[in-house]
């Protein structure tokens, strides 16, 4: 059993290199700030493809023969499983690298990204899919009472359920970047700030939805940052010559 260990291939040095890095804090960085940035351009393709509540039901209807509009819609849908990639990558970065003793905030952290992210697919496939509908000569075959509903479905999952979802998200990183030492005190202010204006947001005023992304680009910053008083993994491989410091600032 032990000649068969022995002769176990190792992985090359460029394979072990290219693990480390891919769930790195500089990869925790990179894909918070490219979640931020595809996130926002999403729904703000999206937005501009929708009809707006003002219009009309026959604008309501036309919207879905409108080119441009329709272009841009479904341009923005399709950075949305890219966006929800960046953010899974980004919150398993920093998972794994929490103590176990912070286990259970950290399931909150977990468990409330990934319903948030699910809600953010959810909600953005309801309302591009009546674009998708035609009939057999091409023609989209639903009325503006149907696209309104639709439409009213996902402003819901975005604006009510997901934001109160990101009250979870960072209340449970807040409480473990302050307690780890992690997070500077503006940050963690700015954390439950963030959570109070959601919780008592009761309206579907659009801005609000920049408060998320707004967050989690000061975290991905502050990351980069704060590198160094990020603990390591517990299954991370440290160089024999790296101190205290580079074992966690990988």
């Amino acid at each position: 059993m032990s000649e068969v260990s022995a002769q176990a291939p190792e992985d090359p040095s460029w394979l072990s290199a290219w693990r480390r890095r891919v769930v790195s804090i500089h990869a925790a960085t990179v894909t918070g700030v490219l979640f931020v940035i595809l996130y926002l351009l999403s729904l703000a393709l999206i937005r501009q493809g929708v009809p707006g509540w003002e219009d009309s039901p026959e604008q309501v209807v036309a919207s879905l023969e409108d080119s441009g509009a329709r272009s841009r819609l479904l341009l923005g849908y399709a950075m949305t499983p890219f966006a929800a990639i960046s953010f899974l990558w980004f919150i398993a970065v920093i998972y794994r690298r929490i103590p176990p003793h912070g286990r259970f905030v950290s399931t909150v952290f977990i468990g409330g990204s990934t319903l948030f992210i699910t809600l953010y697919v959810v909600a953005t496939t309801v309302l591009c899919a009546p674009y998708f509908i035609e009939d057999a000569e091409g023609i989209t075959i639903l009325d503006a009472e149907s696209l309104r509903t639709v439409q009213s479905i996902s402003w819901a999952l975005l604006f009510v359920v997901a934001t109160r979802i990101q009250v979870l998200v960072v209340l449970s990183a807040t409480a473990l970047g302050r307690q780890h030492g992690v997070m500077p005190r503006w940050l963690v202010v700015f954390g439950y700030l963030i959570a109070v204006i959601q919780i008592l947001n009761l309206s579907l005023f659009e801005p609000v939805i920049f408060l998320f992304p707004l967050w989690v680009l000061a975290v991905s910053i502050t990351l980069a940052v704060r590198r160094d008083v990020i603990p390591a993994a517990a299954d991370e491989d440290v160089p024999a010559s790296a101190g205290p410091g580079g074992a966690q600032g990988g």
